[in-house]
């Protein structure tokens, strides 16, 4: 199996960010770091910059590190068990600690620890052990213990966080990333790739002052020692083997089936150990999130952020076991998926292909559901776990009548044909009578971008998005618009023009409900009730387009939804 091959048929990862600061968890001298409101100050792997920590003072957590409820194999089996085909450890974050032994600089976990055994050479055994391939993450820029550490000429400050170590090294002027790159960086990389037999792919992270050369160069490195590693993207200015996708994100579309995606995410609200984050994703928020990601060919890459000694948060491990057991059922509508063949999202839930049979996880199943814009002649209906189905198929929409499935978290259907099924790609009605318009669907006009999770951000100014669709009954359709905001920050309120069939009307993006954001948890979600519209029998055209200019950034528009009104 090629080094693509396996990644795009894997899925399912688990992310292991651990250092120095899982001793802090989260607090400094009786402070506690930020919540979700302060941006990436709330990370615990952020602590050093986030509390200032001189480095003579951070260096004396090396000196108390000592892991001694830590079992690598225990890792593994529990990846395993949850159903993950990889593991992605931190082998040296920000704080410039690394979790190997290295030649290249003592401030490392063999010679700076009482612990003194290498936690990288652990993980690379175990995951041989198991059967998972075994990557790891290295900050190849940003190190707050080195001089010449990167990002130093970077604007963004994460509250009162800076991406360089401001506070022992002020002189921004006079470092020069290149001396950190060739005494340390490259050094080490080199280590990593040489020490520890197959690495399957190497995570980089956050590129700033980094030059294309430099990216190049450290990519080739790579390449040399290990031609089967895959690089992420965040190696910087463009090059890489596979796009890291923003940290929990969930595009709004799919991606392209010949390229390969990830989404890193956190099981909780951090990055790195906090003891007093217990808010935590359940297993029916992670396999929703796991198979949303696959039907947008995106892997999902999960981090759990071990103690100060090396244990897994009990919260976390009885997820991953629940979500393990889902997989065992289910495992065949995510390892080895194409993304959906539709172009909208059914509102039945996300939808993956593969072998020519279609798979559609069911979010809220009743007693009946209808598949909508299903252009082949269906031969079989499967319940993952249970067996076959009745359904009866009527032109396009296949109605499938549905046991008793209380208690069970996304069933999956399977539905199968004797030749590969096709589907409407177009923009489609689905059953409960509604239509949902996003930007990928739309005719862009004007100075609009698709930003990263494919809402529509730094819209400010002219531009418009037109959809233009069949409604097979004329009727009364409420209007819902949908809007992202800002990292912990309320969506502007934005007057919008909405055109329907050359009729237009203006409304205002209010803040009437939360919803789930396109992007993350972090990020607030609104819909705004819009009234009521009329659409035709026959072709439909709607657009929007901005009232008039506004001067921040502050809402990203998502979707627009056409939600037909009852009698």
């Amino acid at each position: 199996m090629s080094s693509t091959e396996w990644f795009s048929k894997a899925r399912f990862g688990m992310m292991l960010y651990w250092g120095l600061y899982s001793l802090l968890a989260g607090e400094y001298r009786g402070e506690q770091m930020g919540g979700a409101d302060n941006g990436s100050g709330e990370l615990g792997k952020w602590a050093q910059t986030y509390f200032r920590i001189p480095c003579r003072e951070y260096e004396k957590l090396a000196e108390a590190f000592n892991p001694v409820g830590f079992d690598a194999e225990e890792y593994a089996r529990l990846a395993k068990e949850a159903g993950m085909n990889y593991i992605v450890l931190t082998s040296k974050h920000h704080e410039g600690f690394a979790m190997f032994k290295s030649a290249a600089d003592r401030y490392n976990v063999v010679d700076a620890t009482p612990y003194g055994r290498d936690i990288v050479g652990q993980f690379a055994a175990a995951c041989k052990k198991y059967g998972l391939k075994f990557g790891l993450y290295y900050s190849q820029e940003v190190d707050w213990h080195d001089p010449d550490g990167g990002a130093y000429d970077c604007g963004y400050k994460n509250v009162r966080s800076s991406w360089t170590n401001n506070w022992d090294f002020p002189d921004n002027a006079n470092k020069d990333y290149s001396r950190c790159l060739e005494r340390k960086i490259k050094p080490q990389v080199k280590e990593i790739l040489t020490q520890y037999g197959e690495i399957a792919l190497i995570w980089f992270d956050t590129p700033h002052v980094i030059s294309k050369a430099q990216s190049d160069e450290l990519y080739a490195l790579v390449k040399h020692y290990q031609p089967n590693c895959l690089v992420n993207s965040r190696i910087g200015n463009g090059v890489g083997d596979y796009t890291s996708l923003g940290d929990n994100q969930v595009p709004g579309d799919k991606k392209e089936k010949s390229m390969l995606y990830e989404t890193a995410a956190t099981l909780n609200d951090t990055w790195g150990y906090k003891s007093y984050d217990q808010h935590w994703k359940s297993a029916e928020e992670v396999i929703s999130l796991l198979t949303r990601l696959a039907s947008r060919n995106v892997n999902y890459l999960l981090n759990i952020g071990p103690d100060h000694i090396g244990r897994i948060p009990a919260a976390a491990q009885n997820v991953l076991k629940e979500v393990g057991a889902w997989i065992k059922i289910n495992g065949e509508a995510v390892y080895g998926t194409s993304p959906s063949p539709y172009n909208v999202e059914l509102s039945s839930g996300p939808v993956t292909e593969k072998d020519g049979s279609l798979y559609f996880v069911l979010n809220k199943p009743g007693n009946e559901i209808k598949i909508p814009g299903v252009l082949t002649r269906i031969a079989k209906v499967e319940l993952l776990g249970t067996g076959e189905l009745k359904f009866i198929q009527n032109e396009d929409v296949v109605s499938i009548p549905l046991p008793n499935l209380t208690g069970k978290i996304y069933p999956v259907l399977k539905l199968s044909a004797d030749t590969p099924i096709e589907v409407d790609e177009g923009i489609i009605e689905m059953p409960e009578r509604s239509f949902k318009l996003q930007p990928a669907t739309a005719q862009i006009e004007g100075n609009i971008k698709i930003g990263r999770a494919c809402d529509i951000e730094n819209w400010r100014d002219k531009g418009s998005l037109t959809w233009t669709f069949i409604v097979k009954e004329k009727g009364n359709y409420v209007c819902e618009l949908a809007v992202n905001g800002l990292h912990g920050v309320e969506p502007l309120e934005t007057e919008i023009v909405l055109t329907v069939n050359g009729y237009t009307r203006s409304l205002c993006t209010k803040h009437d409900k939360d919803i789930d954001s396109l992007i993350s948890r972090h990020h607030k979600g609104l819909i705004s009730e819009a009234g009521v519209i009329e659409l035709v029998e026959g072709v439909n055209t709607v657009s929007i387009r901005l009232a008039a200019p506004v001067d921040r950034d502050m809402f990203r528009f998502a979707y627009l939804t056409l939600r037909r009104k009852q009698a």
